[in-house]
């Protein structure tokens, strides 16, 4: 009945058609068993036609490939492929327990032994440590109750941060809940860039310096114009930084790049924004549609438009290219004395005047809503509209939006300040998660 007992673990173990099976002494030294009862379990698996041996290449589940056979460490590697293409999407996150081995096993097309036996390389490697059957991330550093994180922004001269987009406030928030929630305390420290100082809170000047109870820092550029001379400050800063990174990858300060222990996130500025909302367009059959921006100056407006392109959206732009944000445009219109929605509908109405289709991709949820309203006044069918950023708007107009994913930038943002030498074998310098396209019906 042992036999018996142990063929019926291998059936259920879920091989594939067609996948090399471990050596008779390897199942064996993985089932805690002798090499007697497991050749016994194959020998009958053979007899029945579930298993065939191929000489020279080893047993197979199932038919034996008719091909050239890939040796065992191939199905490793396309395990090892997927698992990073996981981290990188965002499907995997630094602090939440990986999926089960099943999970992972009908995700990947392997089998659950194949599973298992790459997540255990990996605890073996320190990436990862399990409890009982489940798995997580590794913690390369402890973190006790002294320590803390510095998260530094943009602030006025007194210290006070400037906070004005639904993006900031989501990283900030999102932060704060993830740090909490890994008890890691967190300072938040202004960076005014005209002086080149940082401040605390009630208006103080801090200075950078290496503390034994910091265990890394978040920066964040946005809005900051000279990068190069915010990094200067870190020059010789021992801890890990994690950098959230809004402008072109290639604009990374020759300086800041391939530091060890350094890491950049860009949430929202690559193309791959363009790709995902250009797959979702294909998917509902649509057809041809403008891209409208007002924009265009920027990289990410130029990356959006080429993400539709790549995937063969049919497309046609209606782009502006005296901006590069909707803080340039806003900053336009001041100097003009008009009112920053009067100066965007004017470009709409410039943009719009010889479009003859109904459906829009559009570079943010800002334009997204003025189109829906240029439309509605003059009485108008209601255009179909897509925007970027999943704002507050969105929901009011009731159009789709595609999310920028925040929470997995700043959770691996955090994890690489906790463990920089584990995540930094996992991945590249510059990481972009990816979000999705939120429909409202």
């Amino acid at each position: 009945m042992l036999i018996e007992d142990v063929k019926k673990s291998i059936v259920d173990a879920g091989f594939h058609d067609g996948e090399k099976m471990p050596s008779v002494r390897k199942m064996a030294e993985q089932l805690c068993l002798s090499v007697n009862t497991v050749h016994g379990a194959y020998k009958l698996l053979a007899q029945e036609g579930r298993i065939q041996l191929v000489h020279g290449k080893g047993c197979f589940w199932g038919a034996a490939p008719s091909l050239e056979v890939k040796p065992a460490e191939s199905v490793y590697s396309v395990v090892e492929r997927l698992f990073q293409n996981d981290l990188d999407s965002g499907s995997l996150n630094a602090f939440d327990e990986l999926p089960s081995c099943k999970e992972l096993s009908n995700r990947y097309g392997v089998s659950s032994y194949i599973v298992k036996k790459f997540l255990l390389q990996k605890c073996s490697q320190g990436i990862l440590r399990h409890v009982g059957h489940r798995f997580f991330f590794s913690e390369e550093r402890s973190v006790k109750t002294s320590n803390y994180v510095l998260f530094i922004h943009r602030s006025d001269e007194f210290g006070r941060l400037k906070i004005e987009s639904e993006r900031e406030s989501d990283v900030f928030r999102t932060f704060a809940q993830i740090a909490a929630e890994q008890k890691i305390a967190v300072k938040f420290i202004g960076y005014h860039e005209s002086s080149n100082q940082f401040f605390l809170s009630n208006g103080d000047t801090f200075i950078v310096k290496n503390d034994s109870h910091c265990l890394g820092v978040f920066l964040s550029t946005w809005l900051v114009k000279d990068a190069s001379m915010l990094f200067a400050h870190f020059a010789s800063f021992k801890n890990p930084i994690s950098v959230w990174w809004e402008y072109a990858p290639d604009k990374v300060p020759v300086s800041a790049r391939n530091k060890k222990k350094w890491a950049f996130y860009n949430v929202a500025f690559g193309k791959e924004a363009g790709v995902i909302v250009g797959r979702y367009l294909k998917n509902k059959n649509l057809g041809q549609v403008y891209y409208l921006s007002p924009y265009h100056a920027s990289f990410w407006s130029k990356a959006r438009l080429q993400g539709l392109l790549e995937v063969g959206t049919d497309v046609v732009p209606l782009v502006d290219d005296r901006f590069a944000s909707p803080f340039d445009l806003a900053d336009a219109a001041e100097r003009e004395g008009v009112e920053r929605q009067v100066l965007l509908d004017n470009i709409l109405e410039s943009l719009l005047k010889n479009a003859t289709l109904d459906k829009f991709v559009c570079s943010n949820d800002w334009v997204a809503a003025s189109l829906i309203d240029y439309f509605k006044a003059r009485n108008l069918p209601a255009p179909y509209v897509i925007g970027f950023d999943d704002t507050i708007e969105s929901y009011r107009y009731v159009f789709d939006s595609f999310a920028f994913n925040v929470g997995t930038m700043v959770k691996e943002a955090i994890y690489h300040i906790v463990a920089p030498t584990i995540y930094a074998e996992q991945r590249r310098q510059m990481q972009t998660p990816l979000g999705r396209v939120v429909e409202k019906l």
